[in-house]
């Protein structure tokens, strides 16, 4: 699973809509969107944010089955 499948994955999980996810991270819907759906770079310090707010260590984000 590529990183921002299992970041969609996760959030959707969580019952997150993405307004809520770019309200937290304090960026538009927009700009999140745009982020979800790998238009804008993931940043590591946004990967941290977004960890953050999933309550998920970066090691399970960025896993196995992200990798193969």
């Amino acid at each position: 699973m590529r990183v921002i499948q299992k970041l969609r994955s996760l959030r959707r999980k969580k019952e997150y809509s993405q307004e809520y996810m770019a309200f937290m991270l304090n960026i538009s819907q927009n700009a999140y969107s745009r982020l979800e759906n790998g238009k804008t770079p993931l940043t590591i310090h946004r990967l941290f944010e977004i960890c953050d707010l999933l309550k998920v260590k970066p090691a399970e984000f960025l896993g196995p089955d992200v990798w193969g």
